[in-house]
Parts: structure tokens; sequence; C-alpha cells
């Protein structure tokens, strides 16, 4: 009796540790995570994906018509737009300040990553 008691709790105590790490193993698996945001398509010109990758530690907010994201330390955004779309740094960052043109979308940047701060 004693035998089956003590395996039955240590396979509960197996489980609940398997279970408190599967949440944290699942958000570390990829290393980044990537959003995308289908609003930012404009007009009716081939869209471009570009992703934006924050290496900083402090969030950066970026700046395309008028509407704002913000990119987490050490996680990338993904923003479509058309050819000629500016991208604005609306937070001040390492070589650049707020306003500062940082890209505009070009054909050739399709499915590339810009990496800021």
């Amino acid at each position: 009796m004693l035998r089956i008691t003590r395996t039955i709790v240590s396979s509960l105590a197996v489980l609940l540790v398997v279970g408190t790490m599967a949440p944290a193993a699942a958000n570390a698996s990829s290393g980044k995570k990537t959003r995308t945001d289908t609003s930012t398509v404009q007009g009716q010109g081939t869209s471009i994906v570009v992703q934006v990758y924050n290496r900083g530690d402090a969030p950066q907010q970026l700046k395309m018509d008028e509407q704002t994201y913000t990119v987490q330390p050490h996680q990338a955004l993904t923003i479509k737009g058309t050819a000629g779309a500016a991208v604005y740094a609306d937070t001040a960052g390492t070589g650049y300040q707020k306003g500062e043109l940082l890209f505009k979308f070009a054909p050739s940047m399709n499915g590339a990553t810009v990496k800021i701060n």
C-alpha cells in the first residue's frame, strides 16, 4: 500500500512540475514574438511585408500613416505597406530621434527584417 501511495504522489509531483513549466516553455520556444498588423495595407498597390525587430531594452514606437505601433524589447512586429510608405520613429532610440524617418517601403524589402535600436 505504501508503495502505491508513493508512486501516485511521485506521479502527481512530476505532472505538477511539467504543468507549471509548459507555459514558460511554450513562450520561450521561438525567442521572438511576431504580430502581424493587416490594418496598415495602403491603397491598391502590392503589399510589402517588413518585420521590424527591436534590439533594445525599451519599447520603441513607430508611426506610419498616423497610426502608432509599439515594438516590445527583443521582439518583432510585422508591418504591411505599399511601396513608398514611410515609417517614422515615434520615440527616440539609439541613433535616431523622435520624428525621424526610419525607412520607406520598397519592393526589394518584401520579407526583410529591419532592426532598430
